[in-house]
């Protein structure tokens, strides 16, 4: 038997969205609200939601009238994505390192740190490289992810929640300079154990990626308000780059 990788096991988990259903949506949307006032796309822009998940930003993304693909590797989530498909919303299993419809988008989003999962370093380029190779030339590529510097300054090692009758212990560490998460519960008397494992990027770690697959980097910012970039103090890392 195959041994399945820790993202194979965890977002197709039904606790992972009980451990963080309290994700503030209104921050998220404002978040796209930031984002399109900024990028001001075009009513009907193609638009490719990345690693979709339960389909929180394809679905706000969509009601703003754009043409709107999300995809995911997880059979679960697209599983309950796929009733909210209609002309300008669709849904994919798939994986992020493979080519999914080239020079197609206007805009790729992969958000909510969607990246850094991977064990290979070519794995992560792969990445990269299929999010431009789906732009159209010209499109905008934004990437949000954690801000390393801070993350490893700031982290908090342990940590218990309770969700939904559900006590979670998570232990956070960082390691071969990736922040590994275990989280450790017991549900109907089973003791039940998973880990998350995000590799630490920096701001030049994406600019070599962009660089190696036609990508300039336009802007960064730091947080969802889209205030100024800082490495020491900023909580966010967003990249907006255009397909040469």
């Amino acid at each position: 038997m195959i041994k399945k990788e820790w993202y194979e096991c965890w977002f197709d988990s039904p606790y992972y969205h009980v451990l963080y259903k309290e994700r503030d949506e209104q921050e998220a949307q404002a978040f796209l609200d930031n984002l399109c006032t900024f990028l001001n796309p075009k009513k009907n822009a193609t638009v490719l939601d990345v690693a979709c998940g339960k389909g929180r930003h394809s679905l706000y993304l969509q009601k703003k009238e754009f043409i709107v693909t999300g995809f995911d590797l997880s059979p679960e989530n697209i599983e309950y994505d796929l009733q909210f498909e209609n002309e300008t919303l669709s849904f994919f299993k798939h994986d992020m390192r493979e080519l999914f419809r080239i020079n197609y988008f206007d805009f790729v989003f992969n958000l909510f740190s969607s990246f850094g999962y991977f064990e290979k370093e070519s794995d992560h380029a792969k990445t990269i490289y299929s999010h431009a190779s789906a732009l159209k030339p010209g499109g905008i590529l934004v990437v949000d992810y954690m801000n390393a510097e801070k993350v490893k300054t700031s982290f908090v090692a342990d940590e218990t929640r309770e969700v939904d009758g559900i006590l979670f212990r998570i232990n956070r560490r960082i390691e071969n300079n990736k922040i590994i998460k275990t989280i450790r519960f017991n549900e109907n008397g089973e003791d039940l154990e998973f880990e998350e494992q995000v590799r630490l990027f920096s701001k030049t770690d994406f600019e070599n990626y962009f660089n190696q697959y036609h990508l300039k980097l336009l802007n960064t910012f730091g947080d969802y308000h889209l205030g100024k970039f800082d490495p020491v103090s900023s909580d966010r890392l967003i990249l907006i780059a255009t397909k040469a």
